[in-house]
């Protein structure tokens, strides 16, 4: 196999590590920004997450850690009343937390945030190695830099981010080093083992990801590799035999029927659900596509610089020739970016890089050094690629630092609830349920895992709709019996689905569970219009009518005026920037209506929300809503903004505003 005489390994191997090094201490110095910014980032010993999937691992963690994980199979906290399926075996990213905080004494959160920084870097170095290998170290070095510090993953591996994103491009380029050196190598012997060692390399990867058919995808192309080089069959067999032999047989074969999906779904969050229900990836921004001049600024902030590396890494894979082979699933992954989800542009990032350091590699190739001893175009090839990194630097995202996904005021409203409730249901929308599960224990309908279909339908319906009435009978039917019976009338019998919600709207049956509650946090206020997107969805037209707040922040007040970041708002006379008539004015202080102001007899709401906190008679100007007849009258703004719930069925037992607020349900 050739290799460059002009970067030796161990100047790969010193780079590659050095290179480590900077991405750990990248998302290290995340942490220590945070550390100078407690109240942002801390609450008690909870300290932020920056993704809503880390509660789930984090909290499967601390019960493989105090032994309670595999007590039942069902998750109870999930999807109630009908639960999940714990994942066995406990899933890798789980384990090794609980591991680490076992070994170092650290708490499960903080275990997790330390093996961000651990991880996130580490395909690096099989990176660099594969690149290496193939006669290209310095696009296989740039390329990593890229990859590591691209704005995409940047975002997706960042400081909080305690997800499956962190390993999935070491397991790849991994997979593809086996692939490159089985096929390379002209022992039978050798070729065994490194099947075996790439099947063990997708046991992990099982274990890590729970997909497997990119198993499958990986098993086509050690084979077809085989045959380009003219393997004997029968070697071809035991190689194949060997690698589904460590990769678990059964994984393999359930990965059959998964790679095409692997492909096509990648990325995307599955709306797993039968009926003509709303397609919920519509309002989840990870599994958003977005245009190709969009896709390329998260790799780069130049774009230029994307361009170029983009066309430069197709003349790149030309000069692999068959060593590009091993490497195509990345590729394609990341080509997906254009046409699929915008979270596999992690996968696109490092062939960017990979292209504008395969100019270099070029350069050294057809430049003669005959005369130039190896030990100085080592010297000569590092600098350059120091050098290179260095001038791309600024284009990085190298200064990003996250912030929290919950707001810490919401997160010590949960803390607070779980005081004063010691078990709960809890009826709320589908993004903080992982947290919820983990910080107070209590069980949700819907979840980050758990949602689409007619159960996020349902909570949706409820929250837009401008009758509580239809929230408590909804509520009432999910807690006896889930959503089981609407999906049973479409399935089995045929029914509509239109008719079949109607099952849940008709029910007038009491609460079975007293312990169910409505939860309300403020982060709803700007999903609202996703909410109705859900919610307002015509089963017969499939077309959904949303609606939405304007949320004005004001910096100042004068002469019955407000100024705002969005325009001025006259409550003296009743207009908004002085054409938009005002129908109703509200002062609501601390969730509660203080005065309500009549203007004209058609026109938008205007809610100025307030706050006075403890004792203190200074009220502070949180923020001002606007919204139409429709949203003001929904049971989300009449109980979450404006108090007014029906006593007779909803009894308020928590109020945070405008962070949180819980009404038990009568």
């Amino acid at each position: 196999m050739k290799k460059a005489v002009y970067m030796g390994l161990p100047t790969v191997v010193i780079l590659a590590v050095l290179l480590y090094l900077a991405s750990f201490y990248y998302r290290y110095h995340q942490f220590q920004v945070w550390k100078a910014h407690p109240t942002v980032y801390f609450v008690d010993n909870y300290p932020a997450m920056t993704t809503l999937d880390a509660y789930l691992w984090l909290r499967y963690a601390k019960e493989d850690k105090n032994g309670t994980y595999y007590k039942t199979d069902n998750d109870t906290l999930r999807a109630y009343p009908t639960s999940t399926l714990k994942p066995h075996p406990v899933p890798l990213l789980s384990a090794m937390i609980s591991w680490f905080s076992s070994i170092s004494g650290k708490s499960i959160y903080m275990s997790g945030l330390i093996l961000v920084s651990v991880l996130a870097g580490l395909f690096i170095l099989p990176m660099a190695y594969y690149f290496w290998l193939a006669d290209m170290p310095i696009a296989g070095l740039t390329g990593a830099f890229v990859g590591a510090f691209s704005w995409m993953y940047a975002i997706r591996t960042a400081m909080g981010r305690v997800d499956t994103d962190l390993l999935q491009l070491f397991f790849l380029f991994s997979g593809s080093i086996f692939i490159l050196l089985a096929s390379e190598t002209n022992s039978n012997r050798n070729r065994l083992v490194y099947s075996a060692v790439l099947g063990l390399n997708f046991l992990l990867f099982g274990w890590w990801y729970a997909h497997y058919g990119i198993d499958v995808v990986y098993l086509a192309l050690l084979i077809v590799m085989f045959l380009i080089r003219k393997v004997e069959l029968k070697q071809i067999g035991l190689s194949a035999l060997v690698f589904v032999i460590f990769a678990n047989p059964l994984w393999v074969i359930g990965g059959f029927s998964g790679f095409v999906d692997f492909f096509i779904n990648y990325g995307k969050i599955k709306n797993a659900s039968t009926g003509d229900f709303p397609n919920i990836l519509k309002t989840i921004t990870e599994a958003e596509h977005i245009s190709p001049s969009k896709v390329i600024v998260y790799i780069l902030s130049n774009k230029v610089l994307d361009g170029v590396g983009l066309i430069l890494s197709l003349g790149m894979i030309f000069a692999l020739g068959l060593r590009v082979v091993p490497i195509l699933p990345i590729i394609l992954l990341g080509l997906l970016a254009f046409k699929s989800a915008n979270r596999t542009i992690m996968f696109l990032a490092p062939f960017v890089g990979a292209g504008l350091g395969f100019v270099f590699d070029m350069v050294f190739r057809k430049v003669n050094f005959k005369n130039v001893r190896t030990v100085y175009l080592n010297v000569i090839s590092f600098s350059i690629t120091v050098l290179l990194i260095l001038s791309l630097l600024h284009t990085t995202a190298y200064k990003f630092v996250p912030l929290p996904s919950i707001q810490a005021p919401i997160v010590k409203s949960f803390l607070r609830i779980k005081k004063k409730v010691n078990k709960a249901v809890i009826f709320s929308w589908w993004d903080y349920g992982y947290a919820i599960e983990d910080m107070d224990g209590y069980a949700t309908y819907h979840d980050g895992g758990a949602h689409g279909g007619a159960r996020t339908y349902l909570v949706a319906k409820a929250f837009i709709s401008d009758n509580e009435t239809l929230l408590y009978h909804i509520v009432s039917f999910m807690d006896r019996y889930g959503t089981k019976p609407i999906m049973d009338a479409i399935d089995k019998d045929n029914i509509s689905t239109a008719r079949a919600v109607q099952k849940a709207f008709d029910y007038s049956e009491p609460i079975k569970d007293k312990d169910n509650y409505v939860l309300f946090t403020g982060d709803m206020i700007g999903k609202y219009y996703a909410i109705s997107y859900l919610g307002s969805w015509n089963f017969k037209s499939e077309k959904s009518h949303p609606d939405g707040y304007a949320m004005y922040y004001c910096s100042g007040f004068k002469n019955g005026t407000f100024y705002c970041d969005k325009g001025v708002v006259d409550v003296k006379h009743g207009y908004i920037d002085k054409k938009l008539p005002i129908k109703r004015f509200l002062w609501v202080v601390n969730g509660h209506v203080k005065k309500d102001i009549n203007f004209h007899p058609n026109g938008l709401n205007v809610e100025l929300c307030l706050t006075r906190r403890g004792s203190s008679k200074r009220l502070n100007v949180d923020f001002m809503l606007i919204c139409d007849d429709k949203v003001f009258n929904s049971n989300f703004n009449k109980m979450f903004i404006l108090g007014d719930a029906d006593k007779d069925k909803f009894k308020e037992v928590y109020n945070n505003f405008p962070y949180a607020r819980m009404f038990r349900v009568k």
